[in-house]
């Protein structure tokens, strides 16, 4: 069984970026890895800044890749730093990257890269400083596929690899010849691995003339030199201040299947009376802004828990600021005409089928719109002797955007991201259950905290992840789903410290999960029946 004492240090102390230091980031002996320069063993990192392009030069790619590497160096990492690297160069230096990462002393690797990028046929390509492109033909073969990055960092199984692209600016061959698609593609990273891009997939960065960083770098190394913070941790602040700084237009973007916390610099660990100071200061904080959110309330609050309890609804909230759509103006959030139908001997949508890129199962913001007559039916399914045990039916009653909340034709409550306020007429949440998160990505991780009052009174915290996409099938149809997996206790005055465990399989567009599983019960819920109102 799970203690109390270890969940709240996974879950809370990590949000706060207070947990310990994983000692195998340090290990290792008084000399740097094979073939690097000087820096502590257990950390190769591979920096390149490339910005002398013939036809559309950068003006900070240079400069980013000088401060990254510096900050690194004082990390701990040996750094290999390249400027203005070719063709031969960059394939060069990832080579022996590759080689250095996979020496035994090695535990860390770190790729960092500034410059001009493009994506064709689901492949990211970096750009050298001699290449001469005209034709999608001659990114093949003068540019760098990062593929080659992630195969050489494939090969170090059971270590960590960190991949970070300030990349995606627009046009990267100026006018001689402009891809199909702007940006760079998806890629869900592999096991022990972490993504980070500038921007969103499809998007470009914001150029920022005059300033001696770019945007994205300007702010991850002021993130990433901040100690004790969780590198996940740092990049959501990054991603933060970007979106703010940007009025939204530029919105960095990570995957990650990191296996446990990485730190750049050491963290300190909290005693079990300081964790549970912090859990009141959380609270206390979404309480103060949470009836009347601001860009600058919520902004605060994630910057303090950018893993925090409320992380997740906060997030939306501020996406739907700054792209000036409260909840109330929101179209579909009362009133829509119902556009969607599912259910026995329907056909299912192609947009529930699943992403045709090879590389990744996408990412889809989590964007339920609720509208009064809105109905569901579920089975309740035993699900060792395959039995449908009985049938209900979810109708949503009237949807109040103003006071964040959804009610139920049988009592039940919810808020608009799905949250549990109320279960039936009895079951409470004065704080709710935050089972869905901000966007549906692979290795999209995030935590809640609930006090629970009525027939059962207790409080519980949950750490959820989004774990793969898998294909479900359910009496509505079979779908493209997103599996959701949550671990966590509960304690009440009839529990103490019992373990909670819940599966959800959630389609994008979907408001309720097709399918959900609970350890307390033989049974599945599965969908047999929708009707609701599409959500874009």
């Amino acid at each position: 069984m799970t203690s109390r004492r270890c969940l709240l240090k996974r879950s809370l102390a990590a949000s706060l970026g207070w947990a310990g230091a994983p000692l195998a980031a340090w290990a290792g002996s008084a000399q740097g890895a094979p073939g690097s320069a000087q820096g502590a063993p257990g950390r190769a990192a591979l920096v390149i800044g490339n910005e002398r392009y013939r036809h559309n030069p950068l003006a900070s790619a240079a400069n980013d890749a000088r401060a990254v590497a510096a900050l690194l160096q004082q990390a701990g990492f040996a750094v290999d730093l390249k400027l203005n690297a070719t063709l031969a160069q960059m394939t060069g230096a990832i080579g022996a990257f590759g080689q250095s990462a996979a020496h035994r002393d090695v535990g860390t690797a770190l790729f960092y890269y500034a410059g001009h990028a493009a994506q064709l046929d689901w492949h990211n390509y970096l750009l050298p400083v001699d290449g001469d492109v005209e034709s999608a033909g001659d990114i093949r073969k003068q540019c760098v596929d990062l593929g080659l990055v992630l195969g050489r960092l494939g090969r170090t199984q059971g270590k960590t690899s960190l991949i970070i692209l300030d990349a995606c600016r627009d046009d990267p061959f100026g006018a001689r010849f402009r891809p199909s698609q702007k940006g760079m593609s998806p890629y869900d990273a592999p096991a022990g691995t972490l993504l980070a891009f500038a921007t969103a997939p499809g998007r470009v960065a914001i150029e920022m003339p005059g300033r001696p960083n770019g945007l994205y770098t300007e702010h991850l190394l002021r993130e990433l030199a901040i100690k004790g913070v969780r590198i996940e941790d740092a990049l959501k602040r990054v991603r933060l201040n970007v979106r703010v700084a940007s009025g939204g237009e530029q919105v960095p973007w990570e995957s990650t299947s990191l296996e446990s916390d990485v730190y750049l610099f050491p963290a300190q660990a909290l005693s079990e009376a300081e964790l549970e100071r912090q859990v009141r200061d959380e609270l206390d904080a979404w309480n103060r802004i949470k009836g009347t959110p601001t860009v600058a309330g919520l902004t605060g609050y994630l910057r303090r828990f950018p893993n925090g309890k409320f992380a997740e609804v906060a997030e939306v909230r501020m996406r739907n600021l700054l792209a000036g759509q409260e909840p109330a103006r929101r179209p579909g959030a009362a009133g829509a005409a119902t556009a969607l139908r599912l259910g026995p001997g329907l056909a299912v949508p192609a947009r529930f089928q699943g992403s045709g890129n090879p590389n990744s199962a996408g990412t889809y913001a989590f964007r339920p719109v609720w509208t009064p007559g809105d109905e569901y039916v579920f089975h309740e399914v035993d699900r060792y002797r395959d039995v449908v045990q009985r049938k209900y039916k979810v109708v949503v009653r009237r949807v109040d955007a103003a006071r964040n909340r959804v009610e139920f034709a049988d009592g039940s409550l919810a808020d608009l991201m799905g949250g549990t306020l109320k279960e039936g007429r009895s079951r409470r949440y004065d704080v709710p259950i935050q089972i869905n998160p901000a966007e549906l990505q692979i290795g999209r991780k995030w935590a809640s905290r609930f006090q629970q009052s009525g027939d059962v009174p207790g409080a519980g915290d949950y750490e959820f992840g989004v774990t793969e996409r898998q294909k479900v099938k359910v009496p509505a149809g079979e779908f493209s789903a997103f599996r959701i997996e949550g671990q966590g206790w509960f304690s009440g005055h009839f529990a103490r410290h019992s373990p909670l465990q819940m599966t959800r399989w959630v389609v994008p567009g979907i408001n309720f999960a097709v399918r959900r599983e609970s350890v307390h019960s033989r049974s599945a819920r599965v969908l047999v029946s929708a009707r609701q109102a599409v959500t874009g």
